[in-house]
Order: structure tokens, then C-alpha cells, then sequence
């Protein structure tokens, strides 16, 4: 029996040190219309509401980032949500759509100073 009691609370501390796994599931709610998504240099402009028309409320705007985020980048480009704004039941998200390129090229740094 003591030796039941010790396991027990050994493996609560050992499952509360596992990681989360990644999350999977994309957080619910009405669907979101873009109405309009304009890019202009490396920032893209994503215009958000409910199909129905309605606005999106404060408790659903992370939803909507991540949508706008889904949509605002090109294929290699990493998208980062940027501003956040309200007008007229619109909700508009800025984002930054960022690229690494990587390239063979060796840099001869002799010259830079120390």
C-alpha cells in the first residue's frame, strides 16, 4: 500500500513536466468574411467580419488574426500580426510578412574591424 501512495504522486509530477503536444484543432466560432486583403511591400492589410455582416466582437479578434495571418503571406514568408483596428463593424489586421533567404555565398569578414 505505501509503496502505491509514493507512485502516485511521482507520476503526477512526471506528466506535468511533458510538454503540450501541438494544438491541432483551429479555435470555433461564425464564419469569417475578408472583405478586403490589400498588400503593399512586405505588409499585407486583411479587412475582417461575420458573414452575416456583424462585427467581430473582442472575445473572437485572436480567431480572426490568425485568419488574416493564414491568407496575408506568400509561400517562404512568415507572417507577424502587426496593428489592430475597429471602424464601422470592420475589423482590420496588419501583418508583416517576413522571408529568410538563405544562400551558399561566403562572406570574407578579414576586413571588418574587432
Amino acid at each position: 500500500m505505501m509503496r502505491a501512495l509514493v507512485l502516485i504522486p511521482a507520476v503526477a509530477v512526471l506528466a506535468a513536466c511533458v510538454p503540450p503536444g501541438p494544438v491541432s484543432e483551429k479555435p470555433k466560432g461564425p464564419p469569417l468574411e475578408i472583405v478586403e486583403a490589400a498588400r503593399a511591400a512586405d505588409t499585407t492589410r486583411v479587412v475582417l467580419r461575420y458573414k452575416d455582416g456583424a462585427a467581430i466582437p473582442a472575445s473572437d479578434e485572436n480567431r480572426a488574426v490568425l485568419r488574416a495571418m493564414e491568407i496575408a503571406c506568400q509561400d517562404g514568408e512568415n507572417p507577424i500580426a502587426d496593428t489592430r483596428t475597429r471602424e464601422n463593424g470592420l475589423l482590420t489586421v496588419r501583418v508583416f510578412c517576413v522571408g529568410v533567404l538563405q544562400s551558399d555565398q561566403v562572406i570574407d569578414g578579414t576586413r571588418l574591424k574587432t
